[in-house]
């Protein structure tokens, strides 16, 4: 069956968040009471890992909700995509893992709008930069184009990072799938069910002509009103 078009959103999401929450929770504190009445030192290590792998746990479960949950159709509203990329790019102005980013925003028209739910379309371009920035060794550059073109929105961010490997070109787009440490693997499969939701599409490939780095292209209808 396929991922994107299973029933019960919200019935599932809730079940599952809940079936998981309640032993995670008790496993942290029974850590807490453990790692407390432990005063050899000699188990902080494993602590850490318990730790580390609970908090991998939540954070799926997180991001599970985020793709299961459906787009609310009463919460859409008229976006201009320039200001809410700002916005987002305002977000990362602060070092990020202490790298050094600039960022280049290229629209060539300020009121190029959409119809859809705000916080949703936040999380696509939040993801898309974070992902961009974590894939650039020390300094680099994230560009941003925004254009109508074909009676829609196209919308490119391309970056200077390390791009994508042959052997995962193919699984980029697999739910659970990652390539980091403290991944989930559904920032990808999120995206792309929120363009699809709001009518649109997203896709990610490696950089053409032996340019290093990847770009994300994420196309919207334009909203008319």
């Amino acid at each position: 069956m396929d991922f994107y078009n299973r029933l019960n959103f919200e019935q599932l999401t809730s079940e599952f968040a809940h079936e998981v929450k309640n032993p995670v929770t008790l496993i942290q504190a029974n850590i807490d009471y453990i790692q407390t009445s432990d005063t050899s030192g000699i188990y902080e290590k494993n602590y850490g890992i318990i730790r580390k792998e609970l908090q991998k746990i939540i954070n799926v479960v997180k991001d599970f909700g985020k793709i299961m949950s459906p787009v609310q159709t009463d919460e859409r509203e008229v976006i201009f995509i320039y200001d809410l990329i700002s916005d987002i790019i305002d977000e990362f102005s602060t070092p990020y893992e202490n790298k050094k980013i600039n960022f280049n925003l290229n629209c060539f028209d300020e009121e190029i709008k959409i119809f859809g739910e705000y916080s949703k379309i936040c999380i696509i371009f939040f993801n898309v930069f974070k992902n961009a920035i974590e894939a650039i060794k020390d300094e680099g550059i994230i560009d941003v184009f925004v254009r109508k073109e074909n009676g829609g929105i196209l919308i490119k961010v391309t970056d200077n990072g390390e791009g994508i490997t042959k052997n995962n070109e193919a699984l980029i787009h697999e739910p659970f799938f990652t390539t980091k440490e403290n991944g989930t693997g559904l920032g990808i499969p999120i995206c792309r069910r929120i363009a699809e939701s709001h009518g649109g599409s997203f896709d990610i490939y490696n950089n053409k002509d032996n340019t290093k780095g990847c770009t994300v292209e994420i196309i919207f209808k334009e909203s008319l009103m």
